[in-house]
């Protein structure tokens, strides 16, 4: 990074402990949106400052920012919480039949119903999650707006690099600035029409709508040098690319807390479950092959700890698959790579090759958000 860049954030690059939540405390200081990453920035370079503080776009984040976090958060607890009664209710049944030893009785009634209640409230936490469901395009409506504001933020960026470099130190140029922000974010598609925006992702496999304001897909005439374009295209560099390699780093690091790691503990799990369901009933195949009867104590143990077993692995694997699926995890390792690959582009070009870097990355942002869209409406 050269001398004149802005100080990366407290937290950039750093190892996650073992046990921590990568993304504790996370915020999006790639678009200001927190108050202490505004005070660094303007600490070291107030007139930096004065451009890349947006207020208007701030408000307006956060307000579909909350409901789309709302929402994914329900949806996750939906999902984990039926899986989870109703992997209860399939190891209540398995374990059921052994509760009679000694009752006389072929089916104990307590540990059936508790069962059966379990299967019930799992049904009803199923169709729940079903009918939440509906309200994907909302959420997903959010979320696409929130991404598409954070790349409006570059893209005027980017596309105004000559007047956003004066506006540093000259009133007049801040003033058409500002003017130029405002109209840009009049392109932000409005709040009725997300739900049919996020369908219209899904169908865009030719890259076409990268640029939020269409004039913006043919690049402009790279401006002259000077030492405020060289402060403000490394700002750029450190808020756009710095920011989404640590987080996709955070995504794809070593704490026990980050999708990676949750998603391999999860298979390894159900591996070893599965390996325990098919050698308890091979176990009791071999009982009733040495003479031991169907109502064994020790054949229905054995079968029971098979049902059991396959019980929790099915439910392992169904908890992996809608809460990390392995599309995210390619998509993370995929946008992280791609952003590193632009910021090395970025750091050994000339003027019109930062330039280029930064306008891939746009690209780069695109496809991630797009990945993210097919991943969450497609059934899990």
């Amino acid at each position: 990074m050269s001398e004149s860049a802005p100080p990366p954030p407290a937290d950039a690059e750093a190892r996650i402990p073992l046990f921590a939540d990568p993304l504790a405390g996370w915020v999006n200081h790639d678009i200001l949106l927190d108050k202490d990453a505004r005070r660094r920035l303007g600490a070291a370079h107030p007139q930096a400052l004065r451009v890349l503080d947006w207020p208007e776009l701030r408000a307006l984040f956060n307000k579909h920012e909350a409901p789309a976090n709302h929402h994914a958060r329900r949806d996750r607890r939906l999902a984990l919480a039926s899986v989870l009664v109703g992997v209860a209710a399939l190891v209540t049944a398995a374990f059921a039949p052994l509760s009679d030893v000694g009752a006389g009785t072929a089916w104990p009634v307590v540990p059936g119903a508790l069962a059966v209640l379990l299967a019930l409230a799992a049904g009803v936490l199923a169709i729940g999650q079903v009918l939440a469901a509906r309200s994907n395009a909302g959420w997903l409506g959010s979320r696409y707006w929130t991404e598409r504001a954070r790349g409006l933020y570059f893209q005027v960026l980017v596309n105004n690099l000559d007047l956003a470099a004066r506006a540093m130190t000259d009133d007049a140029a801040l003033g058409a600035w500002k003017r130029t922000r405002a109209q840009a974010l009049d392109a932000l598609p409005p709040a009725g029409d997300l739900a049919g925006r996020v369908r219209d992702m899904t169908r865009d496999v030719a890259d076409d709508e990268v640029w939020i304001v269409p004039a913006w897909r043919a690049a402009p005439p790279a401006p002259e040098p000077s030492p405020h374009l060289d402060l403000l295209l490394s700002c750029l560099r450190a808020q756009r690319m710095d920011v989404q390699i640590d987080y996709s780093r955070r995504k794809l690091g070593d704490s026990l807390a980050t999708p990676r790691r949750q998603a391999d503990a999860a298979r390894r799990a159900a591996g070893a479950l599965t390996v325990a369901a098919v050698t308890a009933a091979g176990l009791a195949g071999l009982l009733l092959t040495v003479g031991f009867t169907p109502h064994a104590l020790g054949v229905r143990a054995v079968v029971a700890v098979a049902a059991a077993a396959a019980a929790l692995a099915l439910g392992l694997r169904a908890v992996n698959d809608s809460l990390f699926p392995a599309s995210d995890l390619v998509r993370y390792a995929w946008y992280n790579a791609a952003a590193v690959q632009a910021r090395a582009q970025f750091d050994s070009g000339d003027l019109e090759a930062r330039i280029d870097a930064l306008r891939a990355m746009e690209g780069h942002a695109y496809r991630d958000l797009r990945g993210f869209i097919a991943s969450h409406t497609r059934p899990r």
